[in-house]
Parts: structure tokens; C-alpha cells; sequence
């Protein structure tokens, strides 16, 4: 953990910055296979094992998003650039939480899904181990279960796409370095 009376780095944690591509990397891809799953006209068994995959990529990204919200509390944030307006620092502060509770959210209402099915479809962890349902919950809840999920998901997807262009917007705008922070492998020019 960081000093607070250290000055804070120009760039995030070697650690950070890979669960961040991780767990983008995992995110953007439970969407377009749920996306996929969902609208894509393929046999009984195909899709069965989209959505066995599903749940466990879902699984994975729940895992790492417990292992990178440790690492960001541990890990003091890079220092925002001074030309950045209060305004903007507080937005990317709300946006970079929104992050965190949606995607927390769409996980967490993909597992309420899953133990409220009509049909109890054991969820095996890429085929390794059983991950039990949700105490509690049945298929009396599953249209409140699936209509969380959907709305975690859009909200998700929103957020995403408003972290994306402010990205782009620091790097070809801006050029103010928020982009390099997360953008390029720490030591690296």
C-alpha cells in the first residue's frame, strides 16, 4: 500500500492494469456470447453449451473482479492531470464506480437467473465443479431474475460505452496521459 505523503504514480499498477484488461476482456466478451446465445438460431445442444459457458466466463469475471477491487483498494490512483476540471475528475470518479456496481450487478443477476430457472440446470465451473444456486430463489422468481439481468446488462453496456469515449476523448483530445495510465504496460514509453 502507498504512503499517503508519497506522490502518486504516473501510472497504475502493473497488477491493476492487467486485471483491468482481463476483466474488460471478460466483460465485452459475456456480452457479445450472451448477445450471441440469446439471438443466434442454433440447435438445442450448441446452445446449451453457450450458456454453460456463459455461466462460467460469468463465474470468472466475478472471480476477477473480487481479486481487482482489492488490488484498487490497495493501490493508491495515478494523478489525475491538473488541467482536468473538478467537474470531470468527480464524473470519471462516479463512472469508474458505475463500472465496478454494474458490472458487479450483471454478475450477480446472471446467478439470480440461474437459481431462479424453471428448469434446474446444475451450473458446472467450466466443468470442473458444481456452483450452487442462490439460497432462497426459485422459478417463482425467475421474470424479476431476468429482467434484473437485462437491465444489468444495458446499464453495463452504457457505462462501458461512456468509459470508452472518454478514453478516446483523453487520448486524441485531451492528450492530458489519462490514456498511458491504463493504456500502455507500466516502464514502457
Amino acid at each position: 500500500m502507498t504512503l499517503a505523503s508519497e506522490k502518486p504514480a504516473e501510472r497504475w499498477s502493473a497488477a491493476v492494469v492487467v486485471l483491468h484488461w482481463i476483466g474488460a476482456a471478460l466483460i465485452l466478451g459475456l456480452l457479445e456470447l450472451g448477445w450471441f446465445m440469446v439471438h443466434a438460431e442454433t440447435d438445442a445442444a450448441r446452445r446449451f453449451d453457450l450458456y454453460q459457458l456463459h455461466k462460467s466466463l460469468g463465474f470468472l469475471a466475478l472471480a476477477v473482479l473480487s481479486v481487482r477491487l482489492a488490488a484498487r483498494w490497495a493501490t493508491r490512483a495515478p494523478a489525475q492531470p491538473s488541467s482536468m476540471p473538478r467537474w470531470e475528475r468527480r464524473a470519471a470518479s462516479l463512472a469508474h464506480g458505475g463500472l465496478y456496481a454494474a458490472s458487479l450487478f450483471a454478475i450477480l443477476s446472471g446467478w439470480f437467473v440461474v437459481s431462479a430457472a424453471v428448469v434446474a440446470i446444475p451450473t458446472r465451473f467450466f466443468d470442473l465443479v458444481v456452483v450452487p444456486d442462490l439460497p432462497g430463489v426459485g422459478p417463482a422468481q425467475f421474470d424479476a431474475a431476468a429482467t434484473s439481468h437485462l437491465v444489468a446488462v444495458w446499464l453495463l453496456a452504457g457505462v462501458i460505452a461512456l468509459h470508452i469515449a472518454a478514453a478516446v476523448k483523453h487520448r486524441f483530445v485531451d492528450r492530458d496521459g489519462v490514456w498511458s495510465r491504463m493504456a500502455r504496460w507500466p516502464g514502457r514509453g
